[in-house]
């Protein structure tokens, strides 16, 4: 897809791109080219903040060897950018000079002057941090040429998926259930827990006595699911503790279980659902093979890509 943009502006765009290393105009200090494409220390710094909350807890230091680890990865995706734009530029692909104004104009408005949009800009510059836009829009452009449009997934491909593993599509047993929890601390002493079971107890009766459970949960259970009134929602077997799972098999719907003893505490349950096993049909399950079919074809698809463009252009580091 080609787009049409001020001359001018292009024409600086494009001279960013192109002559790499020789960016001594906008400040931006040239760690790699890839094709002749640059990799900017500023791009590398951007990219390191970027993966430093996913991968690091927020109340967590971060360890030397942990920033090494991210600085690693952030250049290695900031490689593939380049292998992208240089694709892009090749099969001549282009992005709206309006776009980049627009995301410029968004980091703009995050500073009350020019003056420290300036400051914080640093030796990159405006035209610098511009270049560093275009690269990053050109390298999604290319990639949803390159991949994205090539995805083929068609319904005979569905069907065959789902024909072939039937037998994994079978939902397991499904309980609908709330709950009243009594919070026993692992570390309290027989009287304690004597006296908890009591207080689980004194709230079974009640609800065996006809009384509100919605609002027993909502008014006595230690446990967040109170705030909708004990309301656990649907759950299949296997997604609970043991013992949780055993009382609920017992069960009728519209029953209440005794009190449960988990590591948790004391449970009280009350079942509404019990469903039994069952195949899931083609149409309850065809969306969802459709989803992981193009998964698959993406990333077979971006894996070739990569392999070839890796095989195309040369990749030059400037600096250790």
């Amino acid at each position: 897809m080609r787009f049409t943009f001020p001359r001018a502006f292009a024409l600086t765009i494009v001279l960013s791109v192109l002559i790499g290393a020789s960016l001594s105009w906008a400040g931006a200090r040239v760690l790699a080219e890839v094709g002749g494409i640059p990799i900017t220390a500023q791009e590398l710094h951007r990219e390191k903040q970027r993966l430093i909350p996913m991968q690091v807890a927020f109340h967590v230091g971060v360890s030397q060897e942990k920033l090494a680890q991210i600085e690693k990865e952030a250049f290695e995706k900031l490689i593939e950018q380049a292998f992208k734009v240089r694709y892009a530029l090749d099969e001549e692909l282009r992005v709206d000079g309006a776009v980049v104004e627009e995301k410029f104009n968004q980091l703009r408005a995050r500073f009350k002057t020019e003056k420290e949009l300036i400051a914080a800009l640093g030796e990159e510059g405006a035209d610098g941090y511009k270049a560093s836009l275009y690269r990053q829009l050109l390298a999604a452009e290319a990639e949803k040429v390159a991949v994205d449009q090539r995805i083929v997934v068609n319904d005979e491909q569905v069907r065959s998926y789902y024909d072939e593993r039937r037998a994994t599509y079978k939902r397991p047993r499904q309980f609908k259930a709330s709950q009243i929890l009594v919070k026993v601390d692992p570390a309290s002493n027989k009287e304690e827990r004597e006296a908890l079971l009591a207080k689980a107890q004194g709230l079974l009766a009640q609800a065996r006595a006809g009384e509100d459970f919605y609002n027993l949960a909502y008014y006595n259970s230690d446990d967040r699911s109170k705030y909708v009134g004990g309301d656990l929602g649907y759950f299949h077997e296997g997604q609970t503790v043991k013992e949780f799972e055993d009382a609920l098999k017992q069960l009728k719907p519209g029953e209440i279980s005794e009190p449960i003893r988990t590591m948790y505490g004391y449970h009280i349950v009350k079942l509404f659902e019990n469903n039994d096993p069952r195949q899931l049909e083609f149409e309850e399950v065809r969306d969802k093979i459709r989803k992981t079919l193009e998964s698959d074809a993406r990333e077979t698809l971006y894996a070739e890509w990569m392999t070839s463009l890796r095989e195309r252009y040369p990749v030059k580091k400037l600096t250790p």
